[in-house]
C-alpha cells in the first residue's frame, strides 16, 4: 500500500474495532484452549481421511490419493508466498478496514491468476495419470473436476482467514474450521458408504469447504472493507515479495507430494492406494504440529537472550528439538511394536504392510521433525536461503531417485524418510551457523 494512502486511511478510520477476544483466565489459558482447538481441528482431518480409506475400495482410493495429492500441489502453486505477503503488509495497515480490504483484494486478484494458469496446466496431467491407473473416461472426468470447488474455496479461505487472524479472532474462525472439518467428516461418513466414490468423496469435502469459506468471508468482512479496489502500491509490493518466494515454493508443490508423483507414475493402482493409506496415518503428526506450531513457535519469537541470560537462543533451539524428537520417537516406537493394531485401522485390505507401516511412520515423524526445525528458525527471523536449500535438496533427491525402486511402496516411503533427514540438517546447521556467526 502507498504510504500516502495508508496514512489516509488510518487517519479517517471507519469505525472503532472492538478488542480482539481473551479468555478470562490470561494468555496461558488463551494459547491452550487455541492449541486445543487446533489439535481437534487436525484431529477431525485425521479421522475424516480414514474414514474415506475404511469405505472405499483399493482401486478407488488410489483415483482418490492422485486427485488429493494434485489439490495438495495446486493449493501451494497458487499461493507461492501470496499468503504470507497478505499478511506483512496487511500487519501495517490493520486497524484500517478499507486499508486491509485493500491489500486483501490485491491478494484475492494475484492468486486467482495463479489459480487460473496452475489450473489449465494441472487438470490435463491429473486426467492422464488417473487413467493411467485404469480410470475410465467418466470416472476420470469427475475425479478430477471435483477437486475444482475444494481448490477454489481453499484458496480464497487462505486469504480471508488473514483478517481475523490480525485482529486475534482466534476464537471465532477456529469455530468456523471445526465446524467446517465435523461437516467434512459427515459427508464421508454419510455419502461414501451409499455412493463409494472417489469423485463423491472429494466433492464432498469441497462443498464442506465451500461453507466454511461463506462463513469466514462473513467474519473477514466484519473487519474489513472486502469490497474495496486493490491498491496499486500494495500490489506491486506484493508481486515483488512474491517473486522472491515463488521458486522455493514451486519446489516445495511438487516436492510435498513427491512419493504419490512417483509411485503414480512407476507403481501400480494398488501401490498408490497402499503409500495414500499410509499417509492418512501419517497425517496423526499434524495434531502434534498444530500443538507445537501454536505454543511453543511463539513462545520462542519473543524469548529475550540477552549476555545475562541463562540460556542461549541456540540451546533453546536444541532443546526444543529433543523434547520433540522424544515424543515423535515414542509413537514410531508404539508403532514399531504394535503395527497389526496400527493396520486395523486402515482396513483389512491394508493388513500386510507390517514394515511399510512404521517407515511412514518413522517418515512421518522426521517430517514433523524437519518442519518444526524450520518453524523454529524462521521465528528468530533465520530462514535458510531456497537458493540454497533448492539445488542441495534437488541432488540429494535426484540421487535417491536413482538409487531406490520407486516403482514399490517401500522405495518412495525411504526416499521420504531420508529426504526429511536432508531436510532437517539443512535447517537445523544453518539456524545454528547464523546463530553463532550473529554473537
Amino acid at each position: 500500500m502507498s504510504g500516502s494512502n495508508v496514512r489516509v486511511a488510518v487517519a479517517e478510520g471507519s469505525q472503532p474495532l472492538s478488542p480482539p477476544e481473551r479468555a478470562p483466565w490470561g494468555g496461558f489459558g488463551t494459547l491452550l484452549l487455541t492449541a486445543g482447538a487446533q489439535s481437534g481441528i487436525q484431529f477431525l482431518a485425521v479421522v475424516t481421511g480414514l474414514a474415506v480409506v475404511r469405505l472405499l475400495s483399493v482401486r478407488e482410493y488410489a483415483y482418490y490419493t492422485i486427485a488429493n495429492a494434485a489439490l495438495g500441489t495446486l493449493t501451494v502453486l497458487t499461493d507461492c508466498g501470496v499468503t504470507q505477503a497478505v499478511l506483512a503488509l496487511g500487519g501495517k495497515v490493520w486497524q484500517s478496514p478499507q486499508a486491509l480490504g485493500a491489500v486483501v483484494a490485491g491478494g484475492m486478484r494475484l492468486r486467482h491468476r495463479f489459480a487460473v494458469l496452475a489450473v489449465v496446466i494441472a487438470m490435463p496431467v491429473i486426467f492422464v495419470q488417473l487413467r493411467e491407473q485404469g480410470a475410465d473416461l467418466s470416472g476420470a472426468l469427475l475425479v478430477t473436476a471435483s477437486i475444482l470447488p475444494l481448490l477454489l474455496s481453499s484458496i480464497t479461505s487462505h486469504l480471508l482467514e488473514v483478517v481475523p487472524r490480525l485482529h486475534q479472532r482466534l476464537g471465532q474462525l477456529q469455530r468456523i474450521q471445526l465446524w467446517g472439518a465435523a461437516l467434512r467428516f459427515t459427508s464421508a461418513v454419510v455419502l461414501v458408504p451409499l455412493f463409494p466414490f472417489a469423485w463423491l468423496a472429494s466433492l464432498g469435502t469441497g462443498l464442506a469447504q465451500t461453507w466454511a469459506t461463506w462463513r469466514t468471508r462473513r467474519l473477514a468482512g466484519s473487519l474489513a472493507e472486502l469490497d474495496a479496489a486493490p491498491d496499486p502500491g500494495a500490489s506491486r509490493e506484493m508481486v515483488r515479495l512474491v517473486a522472491r518466494a515463488a521458486p522455493g515454493a514451486i519446489y516445495y508443490a511438487l516436492a510435498g507430494q513427491i512419493t504419490v508423483w512417483l509411485i503414480a507414475l512407476f507403481g501400480t493402482t494398488r501401490a498408490v492406494a497402499q503409500v495414500g493409506a499410509l499417509g492418512r496415518l501419517a497425517m496423526l503428526y499434524n495434531i502434534v504440529t498444530a500443538a507445537f506450531t501454536v505454543m511453543v513457535v511463539p513462545r520462542f519469537a519473543r524469548a529475550q537472550f540477552g549476555h545475562g541470560s541463562r540460556a542461549s537462543a541456540l540451546a533453546v533451539y536444541w532443546r526444543a528439538q529433543l523434547a520433540l524428537l522424544a515424543l515423535l520417537g515414542m509413537i514410531t516406537v508404539l508403532v514399531a511394536v504394535y503395527p497389526g493394531a496400527v493396520l486395523m485401522i486402515l482396513g483389512r485390505e491394508y493388513l500386510g504392510l507390517t514394515r511399510e507401516v512404521v517407515l511412514s511412520a518413522a517418515g512421518g515423524a522426521l517430517g514433523t521433525l524437519s518442519g518444526s526445525a524450520y518453524a523454529l528458525a524462521a521465528a528468530r527471523g533465520v530462514i535458510t536461503s531456497p537458493w540454497l536449500a533448492v539445488p542441495l535438496a534437488l541432488l540429494v533427491q535426484i540421487g535417491l531417485i536413482m538409487a531406490l525402486p520407486v516403482s514399490t511402496v517401500m522405495g518412495v516411503l525411504w526416499l521420504g524418510v531420508l529426504s526429511n533427514v536432508a531436510f532437517w540438517l539443512t535447517y537445523s546447521v544453518n539456524f545454528s551457523v547464523a546463530t553463532r556467526l550473529r554473537r
